[in-house]
């Protein structure tokens, strides 16, 4: 049976701490669900201007992938939630090799989260050169070039945080990496919901960012939750961008 969380609002940033995970097995996992919202009235679509290599790049105007909001659930695509400061639990995925692809004069995929020390292997599939200005806060920055087709860039990452991505080449050309120290976390679907299972019982806190909501890299909100063992919650989490 799942119950609603009984949970603090807060207006936070990102933690700085970072402790070694320790995996263990968890065997009275409980399960953390729910969706991420917009409120407010519907903003207009945010649109980009293409100005360059149109033969490639397509239309001169293109949607913008910063926000994307189910019209009949509200929900938000490509928030990121996790726990956070949790330093036992289940083990990380297999997936550890994670693939940024320059497509169409845009990136694919626009968000993607990716544990700390995966590898990021970063492409380029258009028929002329792109570049890679890697914005980061904690980690190297960079800013490399990648010829046509050439042989692509390959980074991994010891600190978890937001990075934004770009091409100098392209201004409009956008992405999001996001590393996390810990496997307990979700990327939003397209209506809004997430699932993070195998929780051990304990007091945490549930976080949520977005791009649009912070393009600072910084601030999220937070909800504290107590989990019993086994025990299902639902969270939601209402985010209004500016």
């Amino acid at each position: 049976m799942m119950a609603l969380a009984q949970a603090i609002w807060i207006l936070g940033f990102v933690s700085d701490t970072q402790a070694e995970y320790e995996a263990i097995e968890v065997s009275d996992g409980c399960t953390i669900s729910g969706s991420v919202n917009f409120v407010g009235a519907m903003p207009e679509p945010d649109m980009l201007v293409v100005d360059k290599d149109l033969h490639t790049c397509g239309m001169t105007t293109r949607p913008s992938g910063k926000l994307i909001i189910d019209g009949n659930t509200r929900g938000i695509k490509n928030a990121v939630v996790f726990i956070e400061n949790i330093t036992r639990g289940k083990k990380f995925g297999e997936k550890w090799h994670f693939i940024l692809d320059q497509k169409a004069c845009e990136f694919v995929p626009h968000v993607q989260v990716i544990p700390v020390n995966g590898t990021l292997e970063i492409r380029n599939s258009d028929p002329m050169a792109h570049n890679v200005h890697a914005y980061s806060l904690k980690n190297p920055t960079f800013n490399e070039s990648i010829p046509s087709r050439g042989n692509p860039l390959t980074k991994s990452f010891e600190l978890q945080e937001m990075i934004k991505m770009g091409c100098d080449r392209h201004g409009w050309m956008k992405a999001w990496t996001v590393v996390r120290e810990n496997p307990y976390y979700c990327l939003t679907g397209a209506d809004g919901t997430f699932e993070i299972t195998d929780v051990p019982p304990g007091e945490y806190k549930v976080s949520v960012w977005h791009e649009a909501f912070d393009e600072e890299q910084l601030r999220v909100l937070t909800q504290e939750v107590k989990l019993m063992p086994s025990q299902k919650i639902g969270l939601s989490f209402k985010l209004s961008p500016n």
